[in-house]
């Protein structure tokens, strides 16, 4: 495998926003408990959900997350991220809010770093996602990478046969994320680099 294309999910990868996450899903539903949370991103956030959104109760959860999230959620992300973006394509593909992620990825200067982010906006399944960027940009599936925290991204990885690095520090922990056989399971971002250096 010659790497040529990374792809990022947003939420706890590139954002460290697990301290306004969960308390924003608890708002628009209190009755989810910790392990509702956790088992709601074991697939599709939107086709399999674990968290009761209304119409009005995803509004607000929305808004709210842009009002909350600014750039100290992602300066750990952000070496990386721009040291990478001068050797590889990059795309972020998300099931959140377009907007929300353009406007702290502006605000912390580094949207030059990705070619296209595709939130919810462009299309709820990540597979879709993956399949746009196929036709759009041209990305072969066996020259990228997928960089996630959830064992729901890893099946919609997996499903296109897309090599998946997962991470222990968003939303689940490393023997969830075993559960999908991805690639690679890392602790920090030091270690992201390191396997993604051994696909170059």
């Amino acid at each position: 495998m010659s790497l040529r294309t990374i792809v990022y999910d947003f939420d706890g990868v590139i954002a460290d926003n697990g301290d306004f996450l969960y308390a924003l899903a608890q708002e628009a539903d209190p009755q989810i408990t910790d392990d509702d949370f956790v088992a709601h991103h074991d697939g599709n956030v939107y086709e399999e959900p674990r968290i009761r959104f209304t119409p009005e109760s995803a509004q607000t959860f929305f808004a709210e997350y842009g009002k909350r999230l600014n750039p100290s959620h992602i300066a750990a992300a952000l070496p990386t991220v721009t040291r990478l973006s001068k050797q590889y394509q990059q795309f972020i593909i998300s099931s959140g809010a377009e907007t929300n992620i353009h406007a702290v990825l502006r605000e912390a200067g580094i949207t030059n770093c990705f070619a296209a982010i595709y939130g919810y906006d462009t299309h709820t399944s990540k597979v879709a996602k993956f399949k746009l960027l196929k036709e759009r940009f041209g990305i072969d599936y066996e020259e990228t990478v997928f960089i996630t925290d959830t064992l729901g991204d890893i099946k919609e990885g997996n499903e296109l046969g897309i090599k998946v690095i997962a991470e222990t520090f968003g939303v689940h922990p490393r023997e969830r994320l075993e559960q999908g056989a991805p690639y690679a399971i890392c602790d920090t971002w030091d270690e992201i680099e390191a396997e993604i250096s051994k696909l170059a």
